[in-house]
Order: structure tokens, then sequence, then C-alpha cells
């Protein structure tokens, strides 16, 4: 898929979305090797390698793979009950987007300044991938598979739980017929066991070409580490980790250098730190039923 289709795909991907005010984004320096927020271990562990108990693997993390690491560590350490096929995960986002009138018009730019807005969209899916539900002109819309012609595909929950450790974690997770996710996808699109996702977290951070971006902000100003691979040699497609508690908090697609892109409808200019999708994970959770948002 070429780079203009997936930010096509990005920009017009939710179920429903619900407007909320701007908010102007400034960049913030991440600064490295930053200590203070975690115990020093006695030696240097390595990665994979169990953690003493309530000390991160690395306190001064170096690379994307440590990085991983301290999330993968974060991630086994929250609270988790299994749900039943009937509850719903529930997935909260904030986007950066282009006003409705220009993006419309210009679908595969880049949040351009004075246009960006931030749109909070909501969203439930059944564990069993039977029923889905969103907001339309602020009213809950509850939809079942089949329901007034509409169908969609989603990964088994038998699937999900199955990747508990790096070794069985695909790079795509597949999904009905020939449909696969990427994990940059999927693990904004579903709320998995802690185990899961740190357990792709690690194959992640085997994973070739892994980068910091120093670069990288949350959507409020606060700090954020973003760790990604550069795809069609100018885009940065980067997960966002909190700098401190390194939770994982959302997802950027941004140009790192200037390009050109040649397509059926012209020519796309792409400068250094264009910012294509933005996105911020505000909650993830398992309720019980549409509605619910704990």
């Amino acid at each position: 898929m070429t780079s203009m289709s997936r930010k096509r795909v990005a920009i017009t991907a939710g179920v429903v979305v619900a407007a909320a005010a701007a908010v102007a984004v400034t960049a913030v320096m991440v600064v490295r090797g930053g200590g203070g927020h975690a115990p020093v271990p006695d030696a240097a562990p390595t990665l994979n390698a169990p953690a003493a108990k309530g000390v991160l693997p690395f306190a001064r993390p170096a690379s994307a793979a440590e990085y991983l690491e301290n999330a993968a560590w974060t991630a086994e350490r929250k609270p988790w009950k299994d749900p039943r096929p009937d509850q719903f995960m529930y997935i909260e986002t904030l986007e950066l987007r282009n006003k409705p009138a220009y993006e419309n018009e210009h679908p595969n730019d880049p949040i351009r300044t004075g246009m960006g807005e931030n749109r909070k969209i909501q969203e439930w899916n059944s564990i069993d991938g039977q029923t889905r539900a969103g907001y339309k002109d602020g009213r809950l819309v509850v939809t079942r598979r089949g329901q007034g012609g509409e169908y969609w595909d989603r990964i088994a929950w038998s699937t999900i739980t199955s990747m508990t450790r790096p070794d069985k974690v695909p790079d795509a997770v597949p999904g009905p017929g020939s449909m696969g996710i990427e994990l940059d996808a999927f693990i904004g699109q579903y709320v998995v066991p802690p185990n899961v996702q740190a357990a792709i977290f690690r194959h992640l951070a085997q994973a070739p070409g892994m980068t910091i971006n120093p670069d990288a902000v949350n959507i409020d100003g606060r700090p954020a580490v973003g760790l990604g691979r550069i795809v069609e040699g100018y885009l940065s497609q980067e997960l966002l980790f909190d700098q401190q508690t390194y939770q994982f908090i959302g997802e950027r697609l941004v140009a790192v250098k200037d390009h050109v892109s040649h397509g059926d409808d012209g020519d796309h200019v792409s400068h250094r730190g264009d910012v294509y999708r933005q996105v911020i994970y505000s909650k993830m959770a398992i309720v019980d039923r549409p509605g619910d948002t704990q």
C-alpha cells in the first residue's frame, strides 16, 4: 500500500467523530538519558530478561529496543481480568485532523497550521466481534454485524490471546480470510491483555530499523518518546510513549525529510516535520455495554 493510500485510510478511519475544541501542539524536545524516575539496576539487564520487582529494566534507555523493553515491563504490570464474549473493548482517542471543509478537499495533506483541530472519537467493539457502536450526531448508535447490510471483520479474541511471547507475535496479525493488520495499527485498535501488549513491544524491539525520534510530542504538550520505522524513505511511522511512565499513549505519521510523491492525482510535496496522523489514546478499557466508559 502506498503512503498516500495509507494516509487516506488513516484520515477516514473510525466509526463516528465528535468534534472537540482545537488545541495547539508545541514541539517538545525529549531529553535523553534523563534519570531520577527509576532506581538504577546493579547491572545493565539483557533485553527480555526479567527485571527486579519494582525496578525498570533500563533507568536511562538509550535505544529504541531499551525503551520498548521498559514499555513491555510497564504494560505487564497493569491489572487485568479476562473479558466475557458479550463485553466490549472501549477505545477513546483524540485525533489531530484538518478541519472538515479543508480535509474533504485535501484528504492527503498534512495537518496545516491554523487548520488543525482535535476530534474526540469513542468506539465500542464487542469481544466476539459481532457488535459495534459509536456516536452519530450526538446519539449513540449500536449496530449488529449484518444489520442494515453492514459487515466488518475483527481479529478473533483467541488469536489475540495466543500472542503471549515475542516469538508468537506475527508482523501482521492474521484476521478473517487474507486480512492482516500491521502491529503498529493493531495495538491501537484492540484492547489486549497486558502480557500480549508486552509481547508485542518485545517483538517490535527485535524488529530491524526501529529508531527514536527526539522531536516526538504528546497532543497536550507533555513530552513523549516516538519509536518507529522509516517507511517509503521519508515517513516515520511512530508509536508514542510517555517519557516518564513508558505507557503507550498514541501514534503518529510524520515526514522526516522533504519528499515529492508522484500520483495519478498529481504531485504531493512533503516537508520535514509535516504531520500526517497524530492520535492519542485517551482511554482503552473493557466495559460491559456500549456507552460505558469505565
